[in-house]
C-alpha cells in the first residue's frame, strides 16, 4: 500500500503531528509497505518527502502567504496524491485542506487525524473545515475528548474513532547504572524532575516554575530539567532567575533529540506536565512506558490519562502552583517507579506496533471499492 502523509511537521519537530507520521512512515515501511511525506520546509526535497515552503509571517494577516503556499500545494501535491493509494491527512492547515481538495479531484479517499487545536479552538463555523471532515473516509482522534468535543460542535463525521498516539520502543526503562549516569551528565545529584513541551503559554511553564520556587524552599536537592524551546523561552528564563532558580534548580535544555528524550524520561523520578490543554499528551505517555510517574495539571488530557493509568498520573487544579509543589513534594516523599499494570497497557495500547495495524485496518478499509 502506498500513502501518503500530509502534516504540517516532521521531526526534529516534537510536536505530535511531526512525531505520528513519522512513526507511521517507519511502521509501514517495516511490514513492506510505503509512505511518502508532504509538509512544510525550507530545503529541497529529499528521498520520500517533498516540501511546501512556509512564506513570510509577517504578511499573514493579508492571507497573501496562505495563498502562495496552497498554490505550491496544488502544483507539487497533485503527482504525489494521484500515485497514492489512500492520503492520511494530519491536522489542519492550507496544504491540509488543498491536500484534501486534490484527494477528491484524483478520486483517492483520505484519513483524516484531529490532533487538539484545530478542535479545542474550532467555532462550529467554519465551512472549508467542516467538508474537510465530512469528506473523509475515517477522522481519527488524539483522545476521547476530543472526540466528544468535536461531536458536542457538530462537526460532520462520517466514520469516527479514538487511536490513541504511539509510544516508540526508545522509550523503555534503564538499568539504575544508566538512569545515574544520565543524571550524572546533567549534574543532578538528588531527585529529577522533567518536563518536555514546547515553550508556549498553552503549556505553562510559567506556573511550574512557581510552583518549583515552592519545592526548592522546602527541598534543595531538586532539580527540573525542561527540553523544549519555543516562543516564551525568554520569558521564562527571565523567570527562572527572578525566582532564584538557578542552574542546579532548573536547567532549560533546548531542543533535545528524541533518543536523549527517552534517556531523560528513563532518568527522571516524575515527570511533570502543567499543560492547560492537552489531548492526549505523548510525553506523559513517554514517561509512563519509561516507568516514569507522572503529574500533571487537570487538562483533558491529563484527565484521560489518570482515568486509563490510575495513581501512576496524579491530577491537580490547571494554573494552581501551590497544587501543582505539594503534588511534587508528596511524591518526593514517597518516591517510586510506576505499578506493572502500567507497563502492560502500555505494551498494549500504545506501542507502535498496534497503533500501526489499527491505521492499516483503516487504510484498508477507506481503500475498499
Amino acid at each position: 500500500m502506498n500513502v501518503l502523509m500530509v502534516t504540517p511537521h516532521l521531526p526534529p519537530h516534537q510536536a505530535a503531528n511531526a512525531l505520528l507520521p513519522h512513526l507511521l512512515g517507519s511502521g509501514l515501511a517495516a511490514r513492506g509497505h510505503s509512505a511518502r511525506f508532504f509538509t512544510f520546509g525550507d530545503g529541497p526535497d529529499a528521498d520520500g518527502v517533498t516540501y511546501v515552503r512556509r512564506r513570510s509571517r509577517s504578511l499573514r494577516a493579508t492571507r497573501i502567504p496562505q495563498a502562495l503556499e496552497a498554490a505550491e500545494t496544488w502544483w507539487k501535491g497533485g503527482p504525489l496524491v494521484e500515485a497514492a493509494d489512500v492520503v492520511h491527512i494530519h491536522s489542519n492547515t492550507w496544504m491540509n485542506q488543498v491536500a484534501a481538495r486534490l484527494a477528491a479531484r484524483h478520486g483517492k479517499p483520505y484519513l483524516l487525524t484531529h490532533y487538539g487545536t484545530e478542535i479545542w479552538h474550532h467555532d462550529g463555523k467554519d465551512a472549508v473545515f467542516r467538508a474537510l471532515n465530512r469528506d473523509a473516509r475515517h477522522v481519527t482522534f488524539y483522545s476521547q475528548a476530543l472526540l466528544e468535543r468535536a461531536r458536542a460542535l457538530e462537526v460532520p463525521l462520517p466514520a469516527s474513532s479514538v487511536v490513541y498516539p504511539p509510544v516508540a520502543d526508545g522509550f523503555h526503562p534503564l538499568p539504575p547504572e544508566r538512569r545515574e549516569e544520565v543524571r550524572r551528565r546533567h549534574g543532578v545529584r538528588g531527585a529529577l524532575l522533567l518536563n518536555v513541551k514546547r515553550l508556549h503559554p498553552l503549556a505553562d511553564q510559567a506556573t511550574l516554575l512557581d510552583a518549583m520556587a515552592r519545592v526548592r524552599a522546602r527541598r534543595d536537592d531538586v532539580a527540573l530539567l525542561v527540553a523544549g524551546t519555543g516562543e516564551k523561552e525568554a520569558e521564562l528564563k527571565e523567570q527562572a532567575a527572578r525566582l532564584g532558580l538557578d542552574q542546579g534548580a532548573v536547567r532549560f535544555l533546548g531542543l533535545v533529540p528524541n533518543a536523549e528524550v527517552a534517556d531523560l524520561q528513563a532518568a527522571a523520578d516524575l515527570f511533570v506536565l502543567s499543560s492547560v490543554l492537552e489531548a492526549t499528551p505523548t510525553v506523559a505517555l513517554e514517561a509512563l512506558a519509561c516507568e516514569t510517574p507522572v503529574v500533571s495539571t487537570d487538562n483533558p488530557g491529563g484527565v484521560e490519562l489518570a482515568g486509563l493509568f490510575g495513581d501512576d498520573v496524579r491530577v491537580v487544579p490547571r494554573k494552581d502552583a501551590e497544587a501543582l509543589a505539594e503534588a511534587i513534594l508528596a511524591f518526593l516523599d514517597a518516591p517510586r517507579r510506576t505499578h506493572g499494570a502500567t507497563k502492560d497497557l502500555v505494551a498494549g495500547r500504545f506501542r507502535l506496533d498496534g497503533v500501526v495495524e489499527r491505521y492499516l485496518a483503516l487504510y484498508r478499509e477507506a481503500t475498499r471499492p
